[in-house]
């Protein structure tokens, strides 16, 4: 069919309003993992979406899945399965047309930063500002009303399609896609997308992603008086001088690159740092910090890991302290989606529909739900119209991109000429 542009562009003037309104009514509830402080899961939000979709007569087309996780709300993380089969099509063959978000986020980081609060989102200069506006409430809104507008007009599709809302994104995916793959709710035929990540121009298709590899890094030494230093052995100079000689290491031993993505090069970063001591004049005895890498496929993985131990054993031998280091290495190297994948094909189109310009295929940093797909031998691409501001503060979405991505979601559920 011809896409009825002029149609659904009508459809989204007339329900602006609604859209802000249900946005914004998920985004003042939390969804943080267990792994942060008063984390406790995505219940609440699961709630609140099982309430909309029941207003909207979808009680029936609704599937949740819980994962058990004793340490989250009522001892579980829900996934949430949407399937509209109008054509009571077979579904274990394969063949249905999905869109995957995420419901969780990243904790807040520095209050006093943010000019709003994260979790009182507000529109300002066509912007929508609170803590999962982009990441990933735009792509969880723009699917939900891209479907609804196929609904509500009684468009015709000849495909099933799916709305996945996952928990856990943000730290691995252990209690939401991982599982569900497993399950074998998904089959290679299936055309997926997940929006979750993407530029201002929205002419970009992610086909690659890099290999995450996190690292939690433990110095131990001597608590005591800072008046006294040589009764104490000092975490916080050692955990430097490692930090310093890892970053230094790393960025010129591996600094390969590939066009493909952006940035080019594999990335080392020191993120996250445990409070040690909560007074100044005490020496603090242990130091905890963590960081993320984002590593090329052609990177030797098993190398890098073999640095950081190596340069751990260096500095414990020289400053008498006892340093242990602990990855949570995900290595999942799956080759790029090529232009002719069905998906691309079809995920170009649909942009194309609203969007003018020649869409590129590109590679980013990783850590979405499309590796877990293409590790399974099925397809996915990662797909978004963005602004580049998910986990800052002030994090915001435009609302245009919004509307205009309900409008590409409704053109990729449909079967375009």
């Amino acid at each position: 069919m011809q896409f009825p542009k002029a149609k659904v562009q009508e459809w989204i003037d007339a329900n602006k309003s609604e859209i802000l309104e249900t946005y914004q009514s998920i985004l003042i509830i939390p969804a943080l993992s267990p792994e942060f402080k008063n984390g406790d899961g995505e219940w609440k939000k699961t709630r609140r979406l099982l309430e909309i979709f029941k207003a909207w007569g979808w009680g029936e087309w609704i599937e949740v899945i819980e994962i058990p996780d004793e340490r989250a709300q009522n001892g579980t993380r829900p996934n949430i399965i949407i399937t509209y089969n109008p054509n009571n099509l077979p579904l274990d063959d394969g063949g249905s047309v999905i869109s995957v978000a995420h419901m969780d986020i990243v904790p807040v980081g520095d209050l006093s930063q943010w000019d709003h609060d994260p979790f009182d989102p507000v529109v300002q200069d066509g912007k929508l500002f609170g803590r999962g506006t982009e990441d990933n409430g735009q792509g969880l809104i723009c699917s939900l009303y891209g479907l609804k507008c196929i609904v509500d007009l009684k468009l015709p599709v000849s495909h099933p399609i799916k709305i996945v809302l996952v928990a856990d994104e943000e730290v691995g995916s252990r209690y939401g896609i991982q599982p569900l793959i497993k399950q074998k709710l998904f089959h290679p035929k299936d055309l997926v997308v997940v929006p979750d990540s993407g530029v201002e121009s929205g002419l970009e298709i992610e086909i690659a992603e890099k290999i995450p590899l996190r690292v939690q890094i433990t110095t131990e030494g001597r608590q005591g008086h800072a008046a006294r230093p040589n009764d104490a052995l000092n975490t916080q100079p050692i955990a430097n001088k490692l930090a310093v000689l890892l970053y230094d290491r790393l960025h010129t031993q591996y600094n390969e690159t590939d066009s493909l993505f952006y940035p080019p090069v594999s990335t080392f970063e020191p993120t996250k740092r445990i409070n040690n001591v909560d007074n100044t004049n005490t020496l603090p005895g242990k130091d905890v910090q963590h960081w993320d890498c984002r590593v090329l496929p052609s990177a030797p993985y098993e190398e890098i890991q073999k640095l950081f131990l190596s340069t751990a054993q260096e500095v414990e031998e020289e400053s008498g302290a006892k340093i242990s280091v602990e990855f949570r290495a995900f290595n999942i190297k799956v080759p790029p989606i090529t232009a002719e994948t069905p998906v691309v094909q079809r995920l170009k189109k649909a942009i194309g529909t609203m969007i003018p310009g020649e869409v590129k295929l590109v590679g980013i940093g990783g850590g979405t739900c499309a590796v877990f797909f293409r590790k399974a031998d099925i397809p996915a691409v990662v797909w978004g119209h963005m602004a580049h501001v998910a986990h800052e503060t002030n994090e915001f979405c435009l609302l245009d991109n919004l509307y205009t991505d309900i409008a590409v979601f409704a053109a990729f559920f449909l079967d375009l000429d």
